[in-house]
């Protein structure tokens, strides 16, 4: 069974319902969950509001940063009262990236990552996220509809 869970986590409702299996299946098989939150860089034209305005990208970063402590903590809250062992993962970078070389460093069982719902798109999302982790991740995956 499963001792060691990953979740790839973000405020997206995939990322809730992956979230919330995982919860499910480390209560039932008493394993610790890892919540892994990358924070995403700022697209190239920020830089041109920094050129203009250069205090802006970092009070962005620090808001960003916060809401994902906080949107961790709801987490960590939940998992609390589940009587699950939380471990949290912030990190700033390349989704896919930090994602792999966290899960390389973590060694979990399962890794836990949200799919869309919409399948008009499936194909065009075959080079996303989700689809990269399973090609790359050293671990089980867990698609959570």
């Amino acid at each position: 069974m499963f001792k060691k869970i990953a979740v790839a986590f973000d405020e997206s409702p995939e990322a809730g319902r992956a979230f919330h299996s995982a919860l499910d299946l480390a209560k039932f098989s008493s394993a610790t969950l890892h919540l892994i939150t990358v924070i995403e860089g700022f697209p190239a034209y920020m830089s041109y509001v920094a050129s203009v305005a250069p205090d802006v990208p970092l009070l962005l970063k620090n808001e960003k940063r916060s809401f994902y402590s906080d949107l961790q903590g709801k987490a960590r809250a939940e998992a609390d009262r589940a009587g699950v062992s939380l471990f949290l993962e912030l990190t700033e970078g390349d989704v896919v990236g930090e994602l792999l070389r966290l899960i390389e460093g973590i060694r979990p069982d399962l890794l836990a990552i949200g799919l869309r719902h919409d399948h008009r798109i499936a194909g065009r999302l075959m080079g996303g996220t989700a689809h990269q982790i399973a090609a790359h991740a050293k671990c089980n995956l867990l698609g959570v509809h």
